[in-house]
């Protein structure tokens, strides 16, 4: 691997040997846009499952990943599905950037702004969509003017800082020594010599936890064990370093007489001030009930091992985080436990693994079983026990003194005029995330979040070959299979016809095109556009009982993005019908290019986002969406209160299910 780290852009040269670990531990310590290019024959990145971890590493970091690639391949078709910007050159990226189109990525935090006009390509201009379908063109060393040019245009772009980098170390450490290079000069990343293959654990879902502080304990490994993480030690700092504490220790005599003289003045303010809180606390003042403690998060993840066929690869993980912890007792053990739902009645118990403090925190990863199956289906609940350490338990303790910290989903129907169906809060998030009663009815499993993504991302597949082809061939007919497949899926199968001009064999697979992704057909539409459907169920959690302000602020940028999503295909949809309409003479003059960029533009957009360049705000697309919406699925952990009762059933308790 090469690096050129000499300008604002961190540029990383990927070579055909380099392994993916190195790669991905490079670039989780990049506090600057980091471009990619890829040699010939690199093994990474062309699999799916490569971006996969790409994009749950860029949303962990906050980083801004852009990828150059020449000569186009399926490298470059994977980038533009998953959401990644692709330019063929350099000079490409700096005409991208000084239109204001590279699309800087965010974190969920960030608001995302209305969609409040119609922005489409120009004709003939190739930088409004994400290009994948570039022709080959040789790859020239880049020129200064070009990175510099990039640069700057990268600062104007964007109108507020970049974030600060996370404060939290990563699971991985890099240490690498890169001279002052002159531009255009790759160096060489040399691999620290401390790492060895125990330290990089094959799980793709490792680098999801990586963002922790310490090591992550898999079931069945005790904190020893050789395959567990080991912790690392930094580099001496220098003689440069050693002379700046040398300054620092001089100044501490001086501190330290400063601080007594604050101290003692301020003792004179507090005096008062704790007289009257102490008054106060003797009366009868009636007082807010104070917030539970949180002393951690578990949060349902996927894998992203999925198929058309079921609900696996979605939820399928469970990572869970825990901070203030006390040390068990001596001969105990914290054991986690994944639990069904309150009203199962015959409730599922999952052994997740024990739980090894170390400083008072702990992390765990279940990566679950071998088929991927969806573990928010049949579990909602989360409970640590403290146990005998010798014998491991089978299932937890009846012994509410064993239960130690807990959280769940609310099963409990939401009161409100507007639930004539008693959902309740975990109900909204299954048809989110598991399964939707509606979808099951139509063998659509997996949850309306996977169906949005994937039916979103097939646009981008077949849309992505259209203005290639006819400006190489003028097949007209290529062009309006591919356009009635994008219609299909924008209206459903239930509802397209009504948009073609005559009535043939469907293009699309009848099962995955049963529900629309746009309203066609107003308010009443059955089954409703995947779109509104998802807004229904963001509203549901909206209405439960007190839901946390982070969440109303999540849904309120969710809603926002759709809104932009809905917009970007509605044009898409006019610019499709106009084209199915057209005759093959129609469809061979120049006027077609332009909705051919026009549909194809906003097709990228509502996958992809887009940065609007007036008001530097990102509106984002699905495969955001997705990412984010993925993220509702997390619970808050805390202390288990005295006298609670109920939390394991006492007579299945033991009883587990793998």
């Amino acid at each position: 691997m090469k690096k050129n780290d000499s300008s604002d852009f961190s540029v990383l040269y990927v070579e055909p040997d380099d392994e993916r670990d190195a790669l991905f531990q490079v670039l989780v310590g990049q506090h600057k846009p980091i471009v990619l290019m890829l040699a010939e024959q690199t093994r990474v990145f062309q699999r799916p499952d490569d971006f996969t971890l790409l994009k749950l590493t860029k949303r962990r970091y906050n980083l801004t990943i852009i990828f150059v690639l020449p000569n186009g391949g399926p490298g470059a078709l994977l980038a533009n599905k998953n959401g990644f910007p692709v330019f063929s050159s350099m000079d490409q990226l700096a005409d991208a950037v000084q239109a204001g189109l590279l699309t800087r990525q965010r974190a969920l935090a960030h608001p995302t702004g209305p969609l409040d006009k119609r922005i489409t390509a120009p004709l003939g201009d190739p930088h409004m969509v994400l290009h994948h379908g570039l022709k080959a063109q040789r790859l020239d060393p880049m020129p200064v003017d070009k990175v510099e040019q990039a640069n700057i245009l990268m600062e104007q772009s964007q109108k507020e800082p970049p974030k600060e980098p996370p404060k939290e170390p990563p699971i991985y450490f890099t240490n690498h020594t890169l001279p002052e290079q002159p531009a255009l000069k790759f160096s060489t990343v040399q691999e620290h010599d401390e790492y060895s293959a125990q330290q990089y654990a094959a799980s793709d879902r490792q680098y999801a936890a990586s963002n922790l502080t310490l090591p992550l304990v898999f079931p069945g490994q005790s904190p020893g064990s050789p395959q567990a993480p080991q912790s690392f030690t930094t580099a001496p700092l220098g003689e440069k370093l050693a002379q700046q504490r040398q300054r620092r220790r001089s100044l501490i005599p001086t501190i330290l007489t400063l601080a007594v003289i604050l101290g003692l003045i301020g003792s004179f303010l507090i005096l008062p001030h704790t007289f009257l809180t102490t008054s106060l606390a003797s009366s009868n003042v009636p007082r807010a009930a104070a917030a539970p403690l949180i002393v951690g998060h578990a949060e349902y993840v996927s894998s992203e091992q999925v198929n058309e066929t079921s609900s696996q690869g979605i939820a399928d993980e469970f990572l869970v985080s825990l901070q203030g912890l006390q040390p068990p007792a001596a001969g105990k053990q914290y054991y986690a436990w994944l639990l069904g739902d309150r009203s199962q009645s015959d409730p599922i118990t999952i052994a997740l693994g024990t739980l090894a403090v170390t400083q008072g925190k702990a992390q765990l990863l279940y990566k679950g079983d071998a088929q991927h199956h969806n573990l928010l289906l049949n579990t909602s609940r989360f409970l640590v026990t403290e146990e005998d350490a010798s014998v491991p338990p089978l299932a937890p303790s009846n012994d509410p003194n064993a239960w130690k910290y807990y959280s769940e989903f609310s099963s409990v129907p939401i009161k409100s005029p507007d639930n004539p169906k008693n959902f309740s809060y975990l109900s909204h998030l299954r048809h989110l995330l598991a399964a939707d009663p509606t979808l099951d009815s139509l063998a659509l499993p997996g949850g309306l979040n996977a169906w949005l993504y994937r039916n979103t991302g097939k646009l981008v597949e077949w849309s992505t070959s259209m203005r290639e082809t006819w400006m190489d061939t003028r097949d007209v007919g290529f062009v309006r299979r591919q356009t009635t497949r994008i219609l299909t899926y924008l209206d459903g199968t239930t509802f397209v016809y009504k948009d073609l001009p005559a009535r043939g064999p469907l293009l699309v697979d009848e099962r995955l095109a049963r529900v629309g992704l746009l309203n066609v057909m107003g308010p009443d539409q059955q089954p409703p556009s995947y779109l509104d459907h998802i807004d229904q169920h963001l509203l549901g959690l909206l209405q439960a009982d007190a839901t946390p302000q982070k969440l109303r602020a999540q849904i309120d940028a969710f809603t926002a993005a759709m809104s932009n999503v809905n917009q970007w295909l509605k044009i898409v949809h006019s610019d499709a019908v106009k084209i199915v309409a057209m005759s093959d003479a129609q469809l061979r003059q120049p006027g077609t290019l332009t909705l051919l960029n026009d549909m194809i533009g906003n097709i990228n957009n509502a996958f992809a986002g887009q940065l609007d360049p007036t008001t530097g705000q990102m509106r984002e697309g699905v495969s955001w969406l997705h990412d984010n919406m993925n993220a509702l699925a997390t619970m808050d952990i805390s202390p288990v209160k005295p006298n609670t009762t109920g939390l394991v059933s006492q007579t299945v308790a033991a009883k587990a299910h793998a």
